[in-house]
């Protein structure tokens, strides 16, 4: 009985749902123009879809998703 008073608060703590919100970035924002604005491409990452891009700049991390001609720009 003690073990299942033990594993029940364990498997709740980790079954915990953390959702971040995200900053859209205005619609013109491109991997270049952040570029410019001094962030650094940190990683890249491509699918058969999407190429993705993460940008760093001091403690700000910005995430862009190419996708079909369009970007979509993220901050987490």
């Amino acid at each position: 009985m003690k073990k299942i008073l033990m594993i029940i608060p364990v498997c709740l703590f980790l079954s915990t749902n953390v959702n971040a919100e995200l900053e859209t970035l205005p619609e013109g924002t491109t991997v270049n123009s952040l570029v410019k604005d001094g962030y650094r491409i940190i990683d890249t990452d491509a699918d058969s879809k999407n190429i993705l891009y993460h940008l760093m700049k001091g403690k700000n991390v910005v995430t862009c998703a190419m996708y079909d001609g369009g970007v979509k720009c993220v901050k987490p």
